[in-house]
């Protein structure tokens, strides 16, 4: 592995725990979110408010993993790895297609405000 694929593989390594920490700072704040909700009087459309922002934070995240993705099939070409790659990001765009579209019917229905 020379210098340039190396340098390559650990921004691959930090964009993975970019990712990473997006996904568990949007759990985090969900579940707070929804710990609130669930302890307060006025449940409303909270529900709504907290998935909306959940599914936010894991579009990013699976963005940013997709990214990395591409970064490690150009370290090693072969055919295997843009096979694996093909799946891995096709995979990862239905996810995203369909979150995106349930978050649109969620943002569309009007949400309330998160504390």
């Amino acid at each position: 592995m020379n210098a340039t694929d190396n340098l390559l593989s650990h921004i691959a390594q930090v964009i993975e725990l970019v990712s990473a920490a997006i996904l568990l700072f949007g759990f985090a704040k969900a579940l707070i979110g929804f710990l609130q909700m669930e302890f307060s009087k006025n449940h409303g459309n909270s529900f709504s408010a907290v998935r909306f922002q959940l599914g936010t934070y894991i579009l990013l995240g699976l963005d940013f993993y997709i990214v990395s993705d591409i970064i490690h099939s150009m370290i090693k070409p072969a055919l295997n790895e843009l096979i694996s790659l093909a799946l891995i990001v096709v995979l990862r765009t239905t996810i995203g297609f369909f979150m995106s579209r349930e978050i649109a019917e969620i943002k569309k229905d009007g949400l309330p405000e998160i504390q």
